[in-house]
């Protein structure tokens, strides 16, 4: 069936042992939108997450990718993790391309990829020879390897340091809007939320749901001291759990 979203989902219970971790909750995301999920810390954003990805099957409801049902990983999904998550052995080039198998850093897609991120030159280097920062360009540039309509980004920027983060945010905005890309992002960072997102969604805990939706209308490229972000980073607070927020 036609849609005019590209992500489609639905959960009417997600549960680990007798507790309820996610109840009643849906969400969508259109072609090319960017949507963060914010919340109280373990309200399960990342098991929300798992479960766009196709990595956990174990929940009543359903996720559709272009109106398909989906079953498990699909290469329209892109995934970034926390941390970069790169194999030690394996050269930079070779982490990027690792879906296309041995010697995958040789696969046409790699080069325009390692240059998009600001890395031309560093497709030989090993993982322990990189900064936080570029090793998570490599983890972007690996998501994108796919060519996938959809990234998952689990908390992407939260391990390196203020001005690498603004530049990783940059870069993120480059890259969806290049590759026609959709988002969803787990974030504890409110003005990051804001800074890059559509839409910012509040979830509750104890199960989670979603709250409230903010569209964040200032058009790209933002000004982070913008008093329309800065009014709606106000409400979030106001509607955030305080003490549960890391």
């Amino acid at each position: 069936m036609p849609t005019s979203n590209l992500l489609e989902l639905h959960i009417e219970a997600k549960r680990y042992a007798t507790q309820t971790i996610l109840d009643r909750l849906s969400l969508n995301v259109a072609r090319g939108e960017i949507v963060s999920l914010v919340g109280p810390s373990g309200c399960g954003k990342s098991t929300l997450l798992r479960i766009a990805a196709g990595l956990d099957l174990h929940y009543e409801g359903e996720v559709r990718i272009n109106g398909s049902r989906q079953y498990g990983p699909t290469p329209h999904i892109g995934i970034i993790f926390q941390e970069p998550r790169l194999l030690p052995w394996l050269s930079v080039a070779d982490n990027i391309g690792f879906e296309a198998g041995p010697g995958g850093g040789r696969d046409p897609r790699v080069a325009p990829l390692l240059a998009e991120v600001g890395l031309a030159t560093s497709g030989n280097a090993w993982p322990k020879q990189l900064s936080g920062g570029m090793a998570q360009r490599v983890a972007l540039a690996r998501g994108l390897f796919s060519r996938p309509e959809l990234l998952l980004l689990d908390e992407p920027f939260s391990a390196v340091d203020a001005m690498t983060r603004m530049r990783l945010q940059a870069l993120l905005l480059s890259v969806t809007r290049t590759h026609n890309t959709a988002a969803l992002m787990v974030t504890h960072d409110l003005d990051e939320a804001l800074y890059l997102s559509d839409r910012v969604l509040l979830m509750t805990s104890s199960p989670a749901g979603i709250d409230r939706a903010y569209h964040v209308t200032s058009p790209r490229p933002r000004d982070r001291r913008d008093p329309i972000l800065g009014e709606l980073r106000a409400q979030l607070l106001e509607h955030l759990d305080a003490p549960a927020i890391d």
